[in-house]
């Protein structure tokens, strides 16, 4: 019974993804899922409750592990590692391994960016920007009073910067580019947003392997 429980659910949530990725959350319609997973509104009903149910089910996933990356901006994995190589080459492997992730959960994200209006994640781009400003804002600050850096920076000035690093992850999947153009596109930009960032918080030259996260 189990075993044929999980096949049901399989079903469900393939022909769900199926329906979302055509007619985007709005348009989707809960009797056409049911049908096309061959089996009963009825039994539909018993393992998701409700459209945006099913939504989550199929992107909660990726939402973690977008949250898991961002949070690598905060105070304590920095001070854990300081400014050093060692953090740059982690955070560029860890950049590496999102990739990855979003390459083998392609429509994962892409019902996250183009198809969740109307849905509980349908703020998807701006609340993981606003987690990813908040803990580089937090970063910044704590580099500004451990002497790291010798200016600090307004809230609009890190929003623009996360929200580079964001866009750019997003635009990878919007215009749907191979992997590997994806990896050297995101790569160049960390490189950019790496020496802007020395720039604008006046860390000394000494210092040039600050990480861009």
């Amino acid at each position: 019974m189990a075993e044929a429980s999980l096949d049901t659910k399989q079903k469900l949530l393939e022909s769900a993804k199926k329906e979302f990725l055509e007619k985007g959350f709005m348009g989707a319609s809960l009797r056409t899922i049911a049908a096309n997973a061959g089996v009963t509104t009825g039994a539909m009903y018993r393992h998701f409750k409700d459209k945006d149910a099913f939504f989550c089910a199929l992107v909660d996933e990726a939402i973690d592990a977008a949250t898991k990356i961002v949070m690598l901006a905060n105070p304590q994995n920095h001070a854990s590692y300081g400014l050093s190589k060692e953090h740059r080459d982690f955070e560029e492997q860890s950049v590496k391994d999102f990739i990855d992730y979003i390459y083998d959960n392609f429509d994962a994200f892409t019902l996250l960016l183009t198809k969740a209006a109307g849905s509980t994640h349908e703020h998807f781009q701006e609340e993981i920007c606003e987690i990813y400003t908040k803990n580089c804002l937090d970063t910044f600050n704590w580099m500004y009073e451990q002497h790291l850096a010798t200016k600090k920076l307004t809230y609009m000035m890190v929003h623009f910067m996360a929200s580079t690093f964001i866009n750019a992850f997003c635009d990878i999947i919007l215009h749907k580019i191979t992997k590997e153009e994806a990896l050297m596109y995101i790569l160049n930009i960390m490189e950019f947003t790496r020496y802007g960032s020395i720039r604008i918080l006046g860390i000394e030259a000494d210092r040039m392997t600050f990480s861009a996260i």
